[in-house]
């Protein structure tokens, strides 16, 4: 059993990494859009939506593994800290953003320049919520 929890773990840890680096990528493509050419501003858009698919399959892993590795290595959520609730509300709020960003994005590909700064603060809402997930994690599971 101790393998199997260990591969999930694993699988938590690639996720969380695949899913983080849009994150810290977004925001650097989303900061060039401004100055793009038509043709910069596709291949932009082509590279942001291809993250975003990576984004969802991982969100997915994070969901199923986070839950599985809670029950399997610490019995369920008895004894969970404030730190590990923290956590659980930033994520939370990571899930929030990534959707009103998402929906946005697609707005902002099709010209909506508004919903293209609305986008962008989504996914700074979402990396800081990233950074205080990694920090709540540290404390809530040492």
């Amino acid at each position: 059993m101790d393998v199997f929890i260990n591969i999930v773990i694993f699988v938590h840890i690639v996720a969380f990494i695949a899913g983080g680096s849009n994150s810290v990528v977004g925001p650097v493509i989303a900061a060039r859009l401004g100055g793009a050419t038509p043709a910069q501003r596709d291949a932009y858009y082509g590279v942001m939506n291809q993250l975003a698919q990576v984004g969802k399959v991982a969100m997915v892993a994070l969901l199923v593994s986070g839950p599985l590795i809670l029950w399997l290595r610490y019995g369920g959520l008895d004894g969970a800290s404030i730190w590990f609730w923290i956590k659980m509300v930033l994520v939370a709020v990571m899930l929030v953003a990534i959707v009103i960003g998402g929906i946005n994005d697609k707005k902002a590909q099709a010209g909506d320049h508004a919903a293209e700064q609305v986008a962008e603060t989504a996914h700074k809402i979402t990396g800081a919520a990233f950074a205080g997930v990694i920090l709540a994690a540290v404390f809530a599971f040492g």
